[in-house]
């Protein structure tokens, strides 16, 4: 029995020695280390932009398409339209005509007959037989009938009767009823009470006046006149 576990041990210590062997460096007989695995990552392919077939311009179906960006050509300003040089006025508009103390727009009275003409308002004047004073007519009075403008020798434009449209600053025009002359001009009376000619003081002016005439109730003349003036009546 003793012989069998001798020979037991020596089988086991042979077989540990040959272990301790192969785990030992065959020069230096010291254990080694077995070597860390490398792990390798694939590097990614770059990506693809898969479109339709669009014909020999995009490509073949699954080509690498690179966009453009294409700007559209540069428009320049556009310039703004073409105008014509203003031209002077040759008639005021009815919507906006007032016979005032001191005349009708750019046309005053005590012009002279040249600078008169030279506001575009008026046209040439001339003189008449039988006649002691120039006349003329305002551009945009209706054609025809009674003169509008009577220039004085001494005064210059004396006179400028208004055509319907026309308004004084209290609103008295062509057809305004005698309530409404006597409600804007209290002082009016007429050569025969409520009809004729009359005058009334040209509000804030001292050497002019209104010239209005009545009939049958209602304005038919009207004009601004100066206090002096030596053309009529």
């Amino acid at each position: 029995m003793r012989v069998v576990r001798i020979a037991i041990t020596v089988a086991v210590t042979v077989a540990l020695a040959g272990v301790s062997a192969a785990c030992s460096s065959p020069s230096t007989g010291t254990a080694t280390a077995s070597p860390r695995p490398t792990i390798r990552v694939p590097t990614p392919a770059p990506p693809t932009l898969n479109v339709p077939s669009l014909g020999s311009t995009l490509g073949a179906p699954g080509q690498q398409i690179v966009p453009t960006l294409v700007l559209p050509p540069a428009v320049p300003p556009a310039l703004p339209p073409a105008t014509s040089p203003a031209t002077a006025t040759t008639a005021p508009s009815l919507s906006t005509v007032v016979l005032r103390s001191n005349g009708f727009g750019a046309l005053k009275l005590g012009m002279t007959a040249a600078q008169a003409q030279a506001t575009h308002l008026v046209g040439t004047a001339s003189l008449e037989p039988g006649q002691t004073c120039p006349t003329g007519r305002l551009l945009a009075a209706p054609s025809g009938g009674a003169p509008s403008l009577f220039y004085s020798p001494s005064l210059g434009l004396a006179a400028i009767y208004a055509y319907p449209g026309i308004t004084t600053p209290a609103g008295i025009k062509v057809g305004s009823t005698l309530a409404q002359l006597q409600q804007a001009y209290a002082t009016w009376r007429g050569l025969q009470g409520d009809e004729g000619v009359g005058y009334v003081a040209a509000p804030g002016s001292t050497t002019s006046e209104y010239r209005i005439a009545v009939s049958n109730g209602h304005v038919i003349e009207l004009a601004i006149q100066l206090d002096t003036e030596d053309c009529y009546e």
